[in-house]
């Protein structure tokens, strides 16, 4: 269920029927709601950056995956963690880190689609669910937040310092026949693999993909790309 748009239709319903409700009735109801709606943003959003917070990133990537099943549909999942983020809070502070969590969060939020899914996954680490985006579009997500990155300036305004992350990024496909839990690990080795290798690299799945004699589970970028090289239906 969308708790959000339950409240929204909710509040639309009252807001129509007003007329006919008594006003203290009415204002309690509208308390209610509001209160819901405040219940609901405390349980799926990270107070700090803004961004969802782990508990809704596990229960979306459930849904995704669910959905790619049902659908024979991909979508990919970036996992990105801040470099040497505990020599931030020792140098700086917290509160300096705490200014780096919100500028990284908000350099997220600009440069992903509306129906992205962007977490803060825990201390210094973001997690992005990306719908029906293929493996070139997730390495273009990717490499995009990695050259914004490079351009922020954080700390004092004489000295200031840059940050820098490594990403493990991965394409769900329904044939994979994995579940949240085990696309979510795959992903978290790709990150480990990142950092292992020098940090501030980006490791996808792409050595993994075997190609087969048919086409399930490929979107339709990676279909019109193969279009010539395989026959099939549209």
């Amino acid at each position: 269920m969308d708790i959000r748009k339950r409240i929204q239709d909710i509040k639309g319903l009252l807001a129509k029927k007003a007329n006919g409700l008594d006003p203290e009735i009415k204002e309690k109801i509208q308390e209610l709601c509001n209160l819901c709606e405040e219940l609901h943003n405390q349980a799926s959003f990270d107070f700090l950056t803004g961004l969802y917070n782990r508990r809704f990133f596990e229960k979306e990537l459930e849904i995704n995956v669910e959905r790619a099943i049902r659908e024979r549909s991909v979508f990919s999942l970036i996992l990105m963690d801040l470099d040497h983020f505990k020599r931030v809070n020792d140098k700086y502070g917290h509160l300096t880190g705490d200014e780096v969590l919100k500028g990284v969060a908000a350099l997220i939020k600009r440069n992903i689609r509306k129906i992205d899914i962007p977490a803060r996954y825990g201390g210094e680490e973001f997690a992005i669910i990306l719908p029906g985006t293929s493996s070139e579009g997730a390495l273009s997500a990717a490499n995009r937040l990695k050259q914004e990155l490079a351009s922020l300036r954080f700390g004092p305004e004489k000295n200031p310092f840059s940050i820098t992350a490594s990403m493990g990024v991965a394409t769900y496909r329904p044939r994979s026949n994995i579940s949240a839990h085990e696309f979510l690990q795959e992903v978290d080795r790709l990150l480990y693999r990142a950092k292992e290798s020098g940090r501030n690299k980006i490791v996808t799945d792409d050595e993994k993909v075997l190609w087969q004699n048919e086409l399930e589970g490929l979107s339709f970028e990676e279909r019109e790309a193969l279009k010539g090289v395989w026959s099939y239906d549209d």
